[in-house]
């Protein structure tokens, strides 16, 4: 799988608002697609869990967070936005797979 998209400018080469927008645009896109493919994912690791604890999985959640804050500063990111995009992330995955484990209807 290929999730690195071809945009068409980096952004100092765009001439007008019009072109970031854009730009802006095709990301937000394929940030949703990789949402909809980790959603996915999400969804199946159920299966291999077992009670409330397994489903929160505190250690994994702060090794997670931990990793993801290194990527982003390894990336140029500022770690605090982004250990706050995935705590979020997490805690909606953790409602989800709950919702999965007591067999209510997920769509």
């Amino acid at each position: 799988m290929q999730f690195i998209m071809k945009l068409e400018k980096k952004p100092e080469a765009c001439e007008n608002i019009s072109e970031i927008r854009n730009a802006l645009d095709e990301i937000d896109l394929e940030i949703i697609h990789l949402f909809s493919i980790r959603h996915s994912y999400i969804k199946e690791i159920v299966k291999f869990k077992s009670g409330s604890e397994g489903i929160v999985a505190s250690e994994r959640k702060e090794q997670v967070l931990l990793q993801r804050k290194e990527w982003a500063e390894k990336s140029g990111m500022d770690p605090g936005f982004v250990e706050d995009v995935f705590r979020l992330l997490i805690e909606k995955n953790i409602q989800l797979q709950f919702d999965i484990y007591n067999n209510k209807t997920i769509d």
